[in-house]
């Protein structure tokens, strides 16, 4: 993955105001298909003792275009991520999460698109974890392919995060620790799913995901994780085999009905992609 000669950058952080407030995740009871408000992708779980203790992917940032039946200045947010953990209500939940953001608001009709790359490390019912942090490097643009790569140390208290924007030769590389509680233990992975997702966030204080984008499609390729057994040391990859997909509903009114505005296809064991409908 990070083979080529890299350009390192200096990089900083950009605090954002609130955006994501919902709750993270998806709903419903399937075998191999389940669905959610606001995530559409791909992910698996760890079997035969085994927890995630790594995550990789690689992936091309869409053009994010208005939704048919938008209005003149709406909001449209998407982002595209690859992750550990979160979707579960067990107990001190937190999610660790990587990726790209490309929205698109309109300004009196006229399409304004913005792309960065973020990082966050969410956690259930911390407001003060409930916003993304901006990462002021790589820069990202409409077409740019994307390698994202996340690893748990081995106390399962820290994230390594590196992400190499293969089209401008790019690398960003940084540490962090998870959010302190407040109470309790320290927040740690429990690696229980390892997840890649395209996404609709929230602006507070209205908790309902933000319209989608037309995105077109996002392919996610070179998919896959790490498990480790954490009594013996013994690790294994996994691919996307045997993968649960997500798909992403809305409730449209007139008459009410649930439609699907993202769905998953996977194409292989390491490659599957997320669609706008």
């Amino acid at each position: 993955m990070f083979a080529e000669q890299l350009a390192f950058q200096e990089f900083d952080f950009d605090l954002f105001p609130p955006i994501v407030t919902q709750a993270r995740g998806f709903s419903g009871q399937s075998p191999r298909r389940q669905t959610s408000p606001n995530w559409s992708g791909a992910y698996i779980t760890p079997r035969d003792g085994t927890v995630f203790s790594a995550i990789w992917a690689e992936f091309q940032v869409p053009t994010p275009n208005p939704p048919p039946g938008g209005g003149p200045s709406d909001d449209d947010r998407s982002s595209t991520w690859i992750g550990f953990d979160g979707q579960r209500r067990y107990y001190m939940s937190t999610l660790p999460q990587f990726g790209t953001a490309q929205d698109i608001k309109l300004n009196a009709g006229v399409p304004v698109r913005s792309f960065y790359a973020w990082w966050q490390w969410w956690v259930r019912d911390l407001n003060g974890q409930a916003f993304p942090i901006k990462l002021t490097a790589p820069a990202i643009h409409a077409g740019d392919l994307i390698m994202c790569y996340m690893q748990v140390a081995s106390d399962r208290a820290r994230v390594s995060f590196m992400m190499k924007n293969v089209t401008t030769r790019r690398f960003v590389h940084f540490f962090q620790d998870p959010p302190q509680p407040g109470w309790g233990q320290p927040f740690k992975v429990s690696g229980a799913t390892a997840e890649w997702v395209t996404e609709r966030p929230a602006i507070p204080p209205n908790p309902f995901p933000q319209p989608l984008p037309d995105y077109g499609t996002v392919d996610f390729r070179d998919c896959g994780a790490t498990a480790v057994n954490m009594r013996t040391g013994a690790t294994v990859e996994r691919s996307l085999s045997g993968a649960k997909l997500i798909d992403m509903y809305v409730v449209r009114q007139n008459p009410e009905r649930t439609v699907k505005i993202s769905i998953p296809m996977q194409l292989d064991t390491t490659e599957f992609l997320t669609e706008f409908q």
